[in-house]
């Protein structure tokens, strides 16, 4: 197994849960040391509740709202040709230029290919590379949500460049998901008559994926659980998001009942191996399948999360003005039948000119604020010249030239709004929020039944403290940081905090 040590995925996950039992055992009467990171960037362990409104919570008893960005570093994606990478490298200065812009969270790509490329085998040099991860986030004052990504199920199944696509047809290039050992596509054809999910060779692996053809369901499944375990104590982790964007299956109620069926398997899995080592758990994320097909409502257990994407008026009906703020609406419907909150895994404007993605990205802002959602991740701060998403394929002579002249040139721009100011976490509950014109002033307002401190988010290049009025407040202490100001507020009852900076303008 390309030399990286491995045991059967069920050894592990009982050796991990057992070292995590004595060790708890162990230094239980024992004191930890401060955190030496300081206040600001201490994380607490997140929960998905209903109440005092539906929303994520920390064990402070404060709402939280998590924003930040999609790091697809750690993917394992299709290669078109060995001149081109296809991530870029993860560095200290990715994780600095985060928390920079005030995100407090990062949805890390993950891949079963490459957490698990032989059948019942961990990679452990993968799971090394995704604590690191983990870690450097954390000690920034991120959390990470841990994502099992997939696009057009596997990296293995793409249309050889030689081979001739009939009329009607192109050429399916390959992307990420699944390993090798775990794609049946019985010789169906690999051209696709449209979308990257419409080729037969896809349809057909995800028929046998929800049909748990030679037990494939049941290893993810199961990998979930291994992971479950070698995380179940790290606050760090906001949670896990089980499968991004679900493909597809030949029928539609092939999809829906078994997306179900993974979601329901999947979260009593993570919750058994919680439970052995006495742990209060993670939030677990779910999504709808690529196109829209939901999950049943009513999975097994609490601390769900409802984790849609959303490209409306960006990738689709881009030319249909008001999408983006009817698909808001509709969303908060679903998370209400869900009877959770909603994150949004993914968000972005995909246009050729920059301000049709800046107001495109302001509007989203507004609607966020809005709805108060839970918060989400901008897909996506890097995308390297060899990514699926940036490929031509089969790839021509001039083309392959022209995408080397950009290797190394992996950084999204980054739109104004998505450095808006905000309140990563506050007392109580969070009942209105505005940061218009996109971080230049922050108002919020809230109501909690005990006092504490509200950590707030204001991007400015100004290095003169901001100015901070409002009722219910007790008192203010704002630190500068790199991108602008955290400042903390202890309010109590029912409150209003505006911050306005003294000078200057957004980060950007």
């Amino acid at each position: 197994m390309m030399g990286v040590a491995v045991l059967k995925k069920k050894q592990l996950i009982c050796l991990a849960v057992i070292v995590f039992l004595v060790f708890a055992l162990g230094c239980a009467d024992d004191e930890r040391a401060a955190d030496d990171a300081g206040p600001d960037n201490t994380l607490t362990r997140l929960t998905a509740r209903d109440q005092p409104r539906r929303g994520i919570y920390d064990e402070l008893g404060r709402e939280v709202l998590l924003r930040g960005m999609n790091f697809n570093h750690l993917g394992d994606y299709f290669e078109t040709d060995p001149s081109l990478p296809n991530v870029a490298e993860l560095g200290d200065d990715d994780w600095d230029d985060a928390a920079a812009l005030g995100a407090n969270v990062i949805r890390l790509v993950t891949t079963w290919s490459a957490w698990e490329p032989e059948r019942d085998a961990i990679d452990f040099a993968y799971l090394a590379r995704v604590r690191d991860a983990v870690a450097e986030a954390n000690a920034r004052g991120m959390y990470v949500v841990i994502d099992m990504h997939q696009d057009a199920w596997s990296k293995f199944i793409f249309t050889p460049a030689e081979e001739t696509c009939p009329e009607g047809t192109r050429h399916q290039k390959g992307w990420d998901g699944a390993p090798l050992w775990a794609t049946f596509t019985d010789g169906q054809p690999t051209c696709t008559p449209g979308r990257r999910e419409d080729s037969p060779a896809v349809l057909r692996a995800w028929d046998s994926f929800y049909a748990n053809r030679d037990g494939i369901l049941d290893e993810l499944v199961e990998l979930w659980a291994f992971i479950a375990s070698e995380f179940t104590d790290n606050v760090g982790v906001a949670g896990y998001d089980i499968l991004n964007e679900p493909g597809n299956a030949s029928e539609a109620a092939a999809t829906y009942t078994g997306i179900t069926e993974l979601y329901r398997r999947a979260v009593c899995a993570i919750r058994e191996v919680e439970n052995a080592a006495d742990s209060p758990g993670h939030i677990i994320f779910f999504e709808p399948a690529v196109h829209g097909i939901p999950s049943a409502p009513g999975l097994a257990g609490d601390n769900l999360v409802w984790a849609a994407h959303n490209y409306f008026e960006s990738i689709v009906g881009p030319s249909v003005r008001g999408l983006l703020d009817l698909s808001f609406f509709l969303y908060d419907i679903l998370a209400r039948i869900y009877g959770t909150t909603l994150w949004c895994g993914e968000y972005n404007s995909f246009s050729t000119d920059t301000e049709t993605n800046e107001l495109w990205t302001a509007r989203y802002a507004a609607l966020e604020d809005r709805y108060l959602l839970s918060g989400g991740a901008w897909w996506q701060w890097e995308q390297e010249c060899g990514d699926p998403h940036s490929v031509q394929y089969p790839p021509t002579p001039e083309w392959l030239a022209e995408q080397q002249e950009r290797c190394g040139d992996a950084r999204f721009d980054v739109p104004v709004c998505l450095a808006r100011a905000y309140p990563r976490n506050l007392p109580g509950m969070l009942t209105s929020l505005s940061a218009e014109p996109c971080g230049a002033r922050l108002v919020v307002s809230g109501t909690t039944d005990t006092l504490g401190d509200a950590d707030l988010w204001l991007p400015t290049t100004s290095g003169s403290k901001p100015v901070v009025t409002g009722t219910g407040i007790e008192g203010v202490t704002a630190n500068k940081v790199p991108g602008g100001w955290r400042i903390e507020v202890a309010v109590d009852g029912a409150y209003t905090i505006e911050v306005t900076p003294v000078e200057g303008d957004n980060i950007r």
